[in-house]
């Protein structure tokens, strides 16, 4: 069986999302549990049923899903790449509850601005 090797480029942002996400969340209330599925990249957990909300790495069930690349994401979080450009090309997908990650989009963008 061959050995998958996981590309450095894609841990280091997810880790670097882990941050970001910490940073945008401060202050703010999600409300539910959101996870960002890096596949063997990891994934990010936004714990919004905690207040302050808490963002960590441990693979947990969450209300809503959102399987993408961690580059991606990336781009996305920085205003490179359309988030709904990207949703309809299929480079992501979003099992659960929608409006949950739906709710984490104004707070991005308004952190963003300022």
């Amino acid at each position: 069986m061959k050995a998958t090797s996981i590309p450095a480029d894609a841990v280091a942002a997810a880790a670097e999302i882990t941050l970001l996400l910490r940073r945008v969340l401060e202050g703010e209330n999600l409300g539910a549990k959101l996870k960002f599925d890096y596949g063997a990249a990891g994934c990010v957990v936004v714990d919004g049923r905690k207040v302050p909300n808490e963002v960590h790495n441990r693979n947990e069930e969450a209300d809503c899903t959102v399987q993408i690349d961690p580059l991606l994401h990336l781009r996305i979080l920085h205003s490179e790449v359309d988030l709904t450009t990207a949703f309809r090309q299929g480079k992501m997908r979003v099992m659960g509850d929608v409006g949950v990650a739906v709710g984490l989009t104004p707070i991005v963008a308004r952190k963003n601005q300022a």
